[in-house]
Formats: C-alpha cells, sequence, structure tokens
C-alpha cells in the first residue's frame, strides 16, 4: 500500500472521496492508537480521529508532499490532541477508561496494564512525544517539527518522560 499512497493522495487531492477514503482506511488504527495514549480516553480519542479526517479531508489540497500524508495526519491527530488538552482544562477532568488492544512491549497482561498506568502518569506534553515516538514511529527531529519545537528539547523531554515511567515501574516492581 505505502507505494500507492502518493497516487491515492493524488487522487484525494482532486476530489476523489473513495481515494481519501481508502487512506482513511490505511492509517485508522495508527491514528487512533496515538490518539488513545494521548488522552487517555476511547471516546474522547474518537472524536480526536474524527474531527482530524474531516479537517485533513477539507484541507487536503494544502498537503505538498503527497510522500507525508502520514506525518502530515499525525500532525493534525497531536494538535487536535492539544486542542482537546485545553478543552478539558475548562471543563471537568476526564476518567481514563479501560485499556484496549494498545500493544504494549510486555506480554504478560499485568506488565501492560503498570506499563499503562505509568505512561497516563506522563503530562500531555510527555504522553503526546512519547506517544508519537512509540506509537506512531517518529523521529524527534519529525516531532519536533510537529511540535514547533528544538530537537534536543524534543530529545531531553522524551527521555525524562522515559525516565519517569521507569522510576513509576521500578517502584512497582518493589511492591
Amino acid at each position: 500500500m505505502k507505494s500507492k499512497l502518493p497516487e491515492l493522495v493524488r487522487q484525494a487531492k482532486q476530489g476523489d472521496v473513495f481515494a481519501f477514503a481508502r487512506l482513511y482506511e490505511e492509517i485508522y488504527k495508527d491514528l487512533y492508537r496515538f490518539a488513545y495514549c494521548t488522552v487517555k480516553n476511547s471516546h474522547t480519542a474518537e472524536d480526536v480521529v474524527s474531527n482530524s479526517v474531516l479537517n485533513a479531508y477539507e484541507n487536503i489540497h494544502k498537503l505538498r508532499k503527497n510522500e507525508s500524508f502520514r506525518s502530515w495526519m499525525f500532525q493534525i491527530v497531536a494538535n487536535e490532541c492539544k486542542r482537546q488538552f485545553r478543552l478539558q482544562s475548562k471543563t471537568v477532568p476526564y476518567e481514563t477508561d479501560v485499556v484496549r488492544d494498545i500493544p504494549q512491549p510486555a506480554t504478560d497482561p499485568t506488565d501492560r496494564l503498570v506499563i499503562q498506568q505509568a505512561f497516563d502518569l506522563l503530562n500531555g506534553q510527555e504522553r503526546l512525544i512519547v506517544g508519537l515516538s512509540l506509537y506512531g514511529g517518529y523521529s524527534g527531529k519529525e516531532i519536533a517539527h510537529f511540535l514547533h519545537k528544538k530537537e534536543s528539547t524534543v530529545r531531553s523531554m522524551k527521555s525524562r518522560a522515559l525516565d519517569k515511567m521507569k522510576q513509576i515501574l521500578e517502584v512497582s516492581d518493589d511492591d
């Protein structure tokens, strides 16, 4: 599908709804995982992805490089997650949803839950950076571009976030 991706983007830019639907189908799971890991709530993650896809559909003509579709979509989702954080901070805090089908390196369900809980304790910016890196597969340079930050800042924020998770996991191992 990757070799067909730029062609589908070209078709979508020309108004082909079916081409855009195929693009959406190709990337939905990754976008949802990223959004869910960032906002920690399945309903909010679904809203984030829906809003992002609508935004992308309406603005696909603005995409400069067809090969950049995937990173462009993740940037839109990241921006929508940040918007959701701003909305959430103005309203009642949301509850964490039950952890579902998010791939984790641990094989024991208890370990996966502990890792998810450690991830959930990160602040929104940290979850965004770790999520883009681990779930989106983006480099520090790409994340820096998405978030309009220096690459060194992103690297240090990611490192501190992973250290924080490691400390949380070490404490839970002691229990």
